[in-house]
């Protein structure tokens, strides 16, 4: 990518970033992430479609480098491992503790929750098993708000459980909805 082009895809992320400290997601226009990045509205537009697809590119950036990184790693200790591969979500949170507070602690919190336990969900939807009791889109929607819920009990607690405990919680919590052949 052109690095003129990499700069001001940064600066709209960047500004994003810091507007959800400050405000509600649903205040912030796509006008405020212009102003904040010092870039003209056709240059936003020329990059981004809307404010929805500058957020989508931070949670992509938290969530799935770590899925690629786990699946094209040989002999990786998560591979094809539900839990170890929520374990690694869990630590790659943690360990970019400063840039996830701003979403976990900040005015925009909950739609950041929300929007995780999405895309979580739809990363996890090949690990659920088919079942005559729970239909796959509950199945999807309770992990959602399950790794949800305890992403916001973690980050309110300070991160005092380690990642692995963590994700011990969300297989546990996970119960019916995730494969057995994931719980390992």
């Amino acid at each position: 990518m052109d690095r003129r082009i990499e700069k001001t895809r940064t600066a709209i992320i960047d500004s994003l970033t810091e507007l959800m400290k400050k405000k509600e997601y649903q205040s912030i226009t796509v006008a405020d992430i212009i102003k904040k990045a010092n870039v003209g509205r056709s240059t936003f537009y020329e990059n981004f479609q809307n404010k929805d697809e500058v957020f989508d590119e931070i949670l992509d950036s938290l969530i799935y480098h770590v899925f690629d990184e786990i699946e094209h790693k040989d002999g990786h200790a998560f591979k094809n491992n539900l839990k170890g591969e929520i374990t690694h979500m869990y630590i790659h949170i943690r360990d970019n503790e400063g840039k996830a507070k701003t979403f976990l602690l900040g005015k925009s919190a909950d739609i950041f929750y929300k929007r995780m336990g999405e895309k979580v969900a739809r990363i996890c939807e090949e690990k659920i098993k088919a079942s005559e009791k729970l239909p796959q889109e509950l199945a999807l929607s309770h992990i959602a708000s399950t790794f949800s819920d305890i992403l916001k009990y973690w980050s309110g607690n300070k991160f005092k459980d380690s990642p692995e405990k963590v994700a011990d919680y969300f297989m546990y919590l996970a119960g019916e909805s995730v494969a057995k052949k994931a719980r390992s």
